[in-house]
């Protein structure tokens, strides 16, 4: 039996695997074009079938070229309008999340019980419940509050921001627990403070680990943007479907260009984790550099770009510079305030019962009051003095 050399069948592979896809993808296209024209063929003959995926694909074309709405307004407008929004809010987001993450993961770790309780109970509310539910209470619930302090914008940033923070959170605390505990100890012996530690030692060994689920994250947040929409942002999904009830007859056109859209924000994401998370491991980056005030300025950057982002949306000029700085300023205010009261109460609902529970099972003198703990361990001293 003849044996067919591997170029040969790795061709073959291919071609059948294209073969396999594109046909099932062209009759998926030609099943969309035949919908939207409300008309009937067989789709299995390539004579009806090549058409219809022929005139999907030039609408779709004519969707970012030519196409207007009524007023004139080019159709691609409203994509580019919800991209913007949507880097917006995830670029402005992510960065603060980050940050308060990392101060929930050093909470969490924390001796004090009033620090590390609070914490935990905040990470454990917001990772165990439905980001839709969040979002309607901060942005329902708290009308009590200056138009000023909480909007829309306001109330969408401090959701993704309490949200993701506590994901965040888990992310740095498991980078934190992947350390050396001794490179602390050594720290303190060569008489670096704690800040100083952070900064110089635990901060740029842990950025490697946490860089890939960072960046998945801030992938996700791309996607769960989209309720947004429920609190009138006019995000990449809601302008979609504000492009499908103008134009009907365009629909599936315009899914599977924000789909595209989001495909093409998220790709970029993944490969630029792993290209600096490559170079972070090797020896790329001099031993010089310091990595903390280069992740700060990182950080800094994303929230301009986000920001910029939204002011070009708008239009640009100094107005809407100043009023973008001053919603800014609200978000990042708002997500502090709520971060904290739902700390307090969150923590106050475990902390309070604990210990009472704690105080209840304490055991009691005869004559009153707490007994003593006993221990069959002797006490240091005298045990050095028994080995003496």
């Amino acid at each position: 039996m003849m044996r067919i050399p591997a170029p040969v069948r790795f061709v073959g592979i291919v071609l059948v695997l294209v073969l396999i896809f594109g046909g099932c993808s062209s009759l998926m296209l030609g099943a969309m074009d035949l919908e939207q024209a409300q008309a009937k063929a067989n789709l299995f003959d390539p004579a009806v079938l090549f058409p219809h995926v022929a005139h999907f694909f030039q609408q779709t074309w004519y969707v970012l070229t030519i196409y207007t709405d009524r007023t004139g307004d080019p159709l691609h407008n409203y994509f580019l309008r919800g991209v913007g929004l949507t880097i917006e809010f995830c670029f402005i987001a992510m960065p603060i999340a980050l940050l308060l993450g990392f101060a929930l993961a050093l909470m969490t770790r924390s001796q004090a019980s009033w620090l590390r309780i609070p914490a935990r109970a905040f990470v454990e509310f917001f990772r165990n419940t439905p980001l839709l539910v969040q979002m309607l209470a901060i942005y329902s619930a708290l009308v009590f509050l200056p138009q000023s302090l909480l909007n829309a914008f306001t109330a969408g940033v401090a959701t993704l921001v309490l949200n993701y923070a506590a994901y965040e959170c888990e992310n740095i605390r498991a980078g934190l627990e992947a350390l050396d505990r001794g490179q602390g100890e050594a720290a303190a012996v060569l008489g670096l403070s704690r800040l100083q530690t952070l900064r110089h030692i635990t901060i740029p060994q842990i950025i490697p680990i946490i860089l890939p689920p960072v960046m998945n994250d801030l992938i996700y947040m791309y996607k769960d943007s989209s309720i947004l929409s429920l609190i009138t942002i006019t995000e990449l999904t809601a302008q979609t479907e504000g492009l499908t009830r103008i134009a009907p007859n365009l629909t599936w056109q315009a899914y599977l260009i924000a789909a595209l859209i989001y495909l093409l924000l998220s790709l970029p994401l993944a490969r630029l984790a792993r290209w600096v998370e490559a170079r972070l491991k090797g020896s790329s980056f001099g031993s010089q550099t310091d990595l903390t005030a280069a992740a700060v300025q990182t950080l800094i950057v994303v929230v301009v770009v986000g920001a910029l982002c939204g002011v070009l949306e708008v239009g640009f000029s100094v107005s809407s510079v100043v009023t973008a700085i001053g919603q800014l300023g609200a978000a990042v205010a708002l997500t502090i305030m709520l971060m904290l009261a739902s700390m307090i109460i969150l923590g106050g609902l475990v902390y309070i019962p604990r210990t009472l529970f704690v105080l209840l099972r304490r055991p009691t003198r005869p004559g009153g009051g707490s007994a003593p703990s006993q221990s069959n361990q002797p006490e240091p001293i005298a045990a050095f003095s028994q080995q003496a």
